[in-house]
């Protein structure tokens, strides 16, 4: 794998999973990971969004998810580009669940389904999406049982595992 991003290998629908920046949000999303059983590898990640391809991304943070260029927004975050394994994901599946990321484009972001991470009382809203559970709700819009679980239970280290994802490309985005 090259070092440096050819914006070639992003496509259409793959997953960009972000290492933790360090952030006081991002070192709780990796304790609670870890907590919950993710290998350190998995659990080092703290963000996740669908790409639109090239240097395009729908980016779901807060307030509200937006169209974002990697390259600018990401720029020197260590990023793993992740692809959903299944034989026709780049024949059209891939396509069809960037689509349905970009329905996603302009909604607020879910502040307490993020705090959900630390604060498991706290109760989930329907209509709103944090990074991990609008990447799955995408997925799963295509592949209706795609990690055995329900977005809102979704964590950015679920797109790290190499029984459902395989790593395209990994590195610094400069």
């Amino acid at each position: 794998m090259s070092n440096k991003l050819d914006l070639d290998i992003p496509r259409m629908g793959y997953f960009l999973v972000y290492k933790s920046d360090g952030g006081f949000f991002s070192k709780q999303i990796v304790k609670k990971q870890l907590k919950v059983g993710f290998t350190p590898k998995q659990a080092s990640v703290s963000h996740v969004e669908v790409s639109g391809g090239g240097p395009n991304s729908i980016n779901t943070s807060p307030p509200k998810s937006k169209l974002i260029n990697i390259t600018e927004t990401h720029k020197g975050r260590y990023v793993y580009i992740m692809k959903y394994k299944d034989e026709a994901y780049d024949i059209h599946g891939r396509y069809k669940v960037a689509y349905f990321s970009a329905t996603l484009n302009n909604v607020g972001y879910d502040i307490l389904g993020a705090l959900r991470f630390v604060f498991k009382w706290i109760k989930q809203n329907n209509r709103l999406f944090f990074c991990s559970e609008g990447a799955l709700w995408s997925l799963q819009k295509q592949y209706a049982n795609a990690l055995k679980i329900e977005p809102k239970d979704a964590m950015p280290a679920h797109f790290m595992d190499e029984t459902y994802f395989e790593c395209i490309w990994k590195g610094v985005i400069s």
